[in-house]
């Protein structure tokens, strides 16, 4: 064939700047195509096109953080996993742009999220709302009378 079409994604983390990964990546492979004597006459052309996010992040020691995972505790008697998540999310939205301190938090496995016969346990979906709705009344202040 005449040609190629190399289609792919770059994920960028907390902390980088996307332009600069996009940079560096684009710098590797002219690079790379100088140690070839076919790619140095026929240097690749690299096209980003597409969905582009940048990453954001929390500390796990934001109050919001802390309120949830107590709550969590609360509801299910066990810490929480607190982990980055892959992936896109509105989240970032919220925290780069809007100064809103977010987490990504709900009921059932990430390993089902965005399957196909995607599912949730009734069981998880009413423990999720118990938690959502005590961190709720816990990060507004509310008090019992």
């Amino acid at each position: 064939p005449d040609t190629c079409l190399l289609k792919g994604s770059i994920a960028t983390l907390p902390g980088e700047e996307t332009l600069e990964v996009k940079r560096a990546f684009v710098e590797y492979l002219r690079t790379f195509a100088m140690t070839d004597s076919w790619l140095r006459e026929h240097p690749p052309e690299v096209r980003f096109v597409g969905y582009c996010g940048d990453p954001a992040e929390i500390s796990p020691d934001h109050p919001i953080v802390t309120t949830l995972s107590n709550r969590f505790r609360e509801v299910l008697g066990k810490d929480p996993q607190i982990t980055g998540r892959q992936g896109a999310a509105d989240t970032r939205y919220l925290i780069k742009y809007g100064d809103t301190p977010t987490v990504i938090f709900g009921p059932g496995m990430t390993e089902q999220m965005h399957a196909n016969n995607e599912w949730v346990d009734i069981r998880d979906l009413i423990s999720a709302t118990k938690i959502l709705a005590l961190t709720i009344l816990d990060w507004c202040g509310y008090e019992s009378p």
